[in-house]
């Protein structure tokens, strides 16, 4: 939300910093989301040091599992194979990442997960949210597939197209797959790149001295 707010801010050029528009009331309502309930920082901890583990490991394995059987139901659907990879392509990264931090987590090298934690949240979230939305476009694709057989609707585009502008189920539908492939090929394209750097297992920001810094 705050870098849609952001992006907005920016379209309205220097207006939008001002109170002449409402983006920037928006990006400062929307600002506390990270703060309420504990900061993201504090949130990114807890995920790590506590929620992973939690009844052995259990409950995220549990998630884990939901979200393969969607990758397993979406790859199925022949509008949606490709993006259904994508989705599992960061979610296997995901899932070895944890595997990593877990093993760390028994060795001197603990303070990587903890220094990693909050890309790591962002990355468990974003695999979250494409699994949202991966389940949803299934859903969605075959609705509307359906829609289109009963109203023998043909597989060209211009007429598929044009049915958008008619039904609003169709519209509907149609925005659920849309907003699937987007995130897909726009954010979970990008998961394992993220996963790998973080194995990499930099340690400058706990290494680097103060007096750095400054000169």
């Amino acid at each position: 939300a705050q870098l849609v707010c952001s992006a907005a801010i920016d379209v309205y050029g220097g207006y939008g910093y001002c109170s002449d528009y409402p983006v920037e009331q928006y990006f400062r309502d929307c600002k506390i989301a990270s703060i309420y309930e504990g900061t993201n920082g504090i949130q990114c901890l807890d995920l790590v040091g506590r929620k992973l583990g939690a009844r052995k490991g259990a409950d995220v394995m549990n998630l884990f599992g939901e979200i393969n059987a969607t990758i397993v139901k979406v790859k199925q659907i022949e509008e949606l194979k490709k993006y259904g990879a994508c989705l599992e392509e960061a979610y296997n990264a995901l899932i070895d990442l944890t595997m990593h931090f877990a093993q760390l987590g028994k060795s001197a090298g603990f303070l990587l997960p903890i220094l990693n934690a909050t890309p790591y949240m962002e990355i468990f979230g974003d695999v979250i949210i494409g699994h949202f939305l991966t389940q949803a476009a299934g859903i969605a694709q075959e609705k509307v597939n359906d829609i289109y057989i009963k109203r023998g609707v043909d597989d060209s585009k211009g007429k598929r197209r044009a049915l958008i502008h008619e039904d609003r189920d169709v519209a509907f539908y149609e925005g659920k797959v849309a907003s699937a492939k987007f995130f897909a090929v726009e954010v979970l394209s990008t998961i394992k790149a993220k996963c790998e750097a973080i194995k990499f297992g930099e340690r400058v920001p706990i290494e680097m001295a103060d007096e750095s810094f400054t000169y």
